[in-house]
């Protein structure tokens, strides 16, 4: 009996042994999965992008980027660090365009005319009275009409990820301007486009391409007789100082190219990719919002403190500058653009031509 009760034991000892032995290598192993999972985890990969302009600091268009910055940086969690470098740090616009295109900085914000030498159907956008209104414009640049205008850029090496701008532009002179036959014999800066050139041309003018950075002192020593900007560009640059007169005309819709260097776009993650478009369009939408309330209370109260003759052009003495530009700026236009770049000419035409109706 006694021998039976000590094998009972016996067994019972082995039996609580090999059940803590179980529990023990139980728990040994999922200690062993949880390290393994934390020391494969490999840190998040690094990405620099540097952006640059030609905008001043105070520019709100440099205050647009910082805004992108900002979008990019937190929907990335740091991960992509965007570096801005205003004012031409990194040379004037044509330096900058072949810059980003070797990568040797990530990106640029440009307006739009600068990209003409790179790929021609930038220039269409540059045609005077395109658009009749800033809604419609928006309305067709913001949806597949404008997706389809970007995707242009990409033969050249680049990604432009948004078009932004910087409003609608005015006429500037150091002459009165109220109708085509004022430009008569004046020099006129512009950017170093066809489109504009043959803009002036047709109103008896002399177009002169200069850099924007070298445009105040241009004026102001008279190389020139007259430019050509949004109110924002103008203002910043203190074209109105070295002007006897600013024309509200909105002739002209001057978008800006956020463009990326496209190899360095497609290699982000995909969801990287997106947060860089998303926070593209945050930096849009705000820069519209903010040139908006800068026009009417900074730009032009600024104007008239300066002393500076504002002139409003009344819808008919548009459609005299209109009648007389028009036709001549389309075919330059034409004459720069490839097949492709022609259907997208008519593509815009005839978005313009449905929202009039």
């Amino acid at each position: 009996m006694l021998r039976f009760r000590k094998k009972g034991f016996l067994m019972a000892l082995i039996l609580v042994l090999a059940f803590s032995l179980l529990a023990a290598g139980c728990g040994g192993s999922g200690d062993k999965d949880t390290g393994d999972k934390t020391d494969n985890k490999e840190p998040a990969k690094k990405y620099v992008m540097k952006v640059g302009s030609v905008e001043p600091t105070e520019a709100v268009q440099h205050k647009a980027l910082e805004q992108f910055k900002k979008a990019v940086e937190e929907a990335t969690d740091g991960n992509v660090t965007v570096e801005l470098y205003p004012a031409s740090q990194l040379g004037n616009a044509r330096a900058q365009i072949e810059a980003t295109q070797m990568n040797t900085q990530q990106g640029v914000l440009l307006p739009n005319s600068n990209f003409v030498g790179f790929y021609s159907g930038a220039a269409i956008t540059d045609l005077p009275y395109l658009f009749p209104n800033r809604d419609t414009c928006h309305k067709i640049m913001d949806g597949k009409v404008g997706e389809d205008y970007m995707a242009g850029y990409e033969s050249s090496g680049l990604k432009v990820v948004s078009l932004w701008e910087s409003g609608f532009k005015q006429f500037t002179g150091n002459f009165d301007i109220t109708k085509p036959s004022d430009y008569k014999g004046k020099k006129i800066r512009v950017m170093e486009n066809p489109v504009l050139i043959a803009q002036y041309q047709a109103l008896g003018a002399t177009a002169t391409p200069i850099n924007f950075s070298e445009t105040y002192n241009a004026l102001q020593q008279k190389v020139v007789d007259g430019q050509e900007n949004p109110m924002s560009s103008i203002y910043d640059m203190k074209f109105h100082e070295v002007q006897s007169c600013l024309t509200i005309s909105d002739h002209g819709w001057l978008p800006l190219a956020l463009a990326l260097n496209k190899s360095f776009y497609d290699s982000l993650p995909a969801e990287y990719q997106t947060a860089v478009k998303e926070a593209a369009a945050v930096g849009r939408d705000w820069l519209r919002d903010e040139l908006t309330h800068e026009e009417t209370e900074t730009f032009i109260p600024g104007f008239k403190e300066a002393g500076i003759k504002i002139i409003e052009l009344t819808q008919e003495q548009k459609d005299a500058f209109a009648d007389v530009i028009h036709q001549p700026t389309i075919d330059a236009c034409k004459k720069m653009l490839d097949d492709k770049g022609i259907a997208m000419l008519d593509e815009i035409l005839a978005a313009v031509e449905a929202e009039k109706k």
